[in-house]
């Protein structure tokens, strides 16, 4: 049973509609300028918020036909490091890494609107939610470079980040677990490709 509050962000796990699915596309995103904030696996990444045509992780839920450059998330990172001075590929990037010494730094991002995720709910939700809507929550990176990033409490407001679409059920997952384990997809109007916001940059 989802007992424990280990939240780990958005993970790809397959398309909706049964669509055929190979594990799920990426597009490189460059990143030349400093993000405030450290990007992990898992991550909702915005273009163009900090800085023009730089990715940066969000810090707050999306809002549907609000939020401005919403690229889709993080799958993981590539860098060359400034110590060992080697390609490397990884679960996050820390804050301010150019400054560090980190160079030729990519961001690999999941855009595709169809994207199904799991995501660890903030408490338990039960089977009647089905369809409804939930903010996102507790941004940050944890100890091994995964999002941290959380489902809220779910509701029927048509402009949260993700709509629910199922619940993962094995032996130890549930719905009505005490941190259910839910299936989600970005809410219509959220990712960039869905909505004409003008970005901040």
């Amino acid at each position: 049973m989802s007992t424990t509050a280990a939240p780990y962000g958005l993970k790809p796990i397959n398309l909706i509609g049964s669509q055929p699915y190979n594990g799920g596309g990426a597009r490189a995103i460059s990143m030349t300028v400093n993000s405030a904030t450290a990007i992990g696996t898992g991550d909702v990444i915005l273009i163009g918020a900090a800085s023009a045509g730089q990715p940066s992780a969000a810090t707050a839920t999306p809002v549907a036909g609000t939020t401005a450059g919403v690229l889709g998330v993080c799958v993981g990172v590539s860098y060359v490091d400034p110590t060992l001075k080697q390609q490397l590929f990884g679960q996050n990037i820390p804050a301010n890494a150019i400054t560090a010494g980190y160079t030729n730094v990519v961001i690999y991002v999941n855009d595709d609107p169809d994207q199904l995720y799991l995501l660890q709910s903030a408490g338990s939700v039960a089977r009647t939610v089905l369809g409804k809507f939930c903010a996102l929550e507790n941004f940050g990176v944890g100890t091994y470079g995964n999002s941290t990033i959380r489902g809220a409490t779910p509701a029927n407001t048509a402009t949260l980040a993700m709509r629910i679409v199922d619940f993962q059920n094995t032996p130890s997952s549930q719905p009505g677990d005490t941190y259910t384990d839910l299936i989600v997809k970005f809410n219509h109007g959220v990712l960039m490709w869905q909505n004409t916001t003008v970005l901040a940059n």
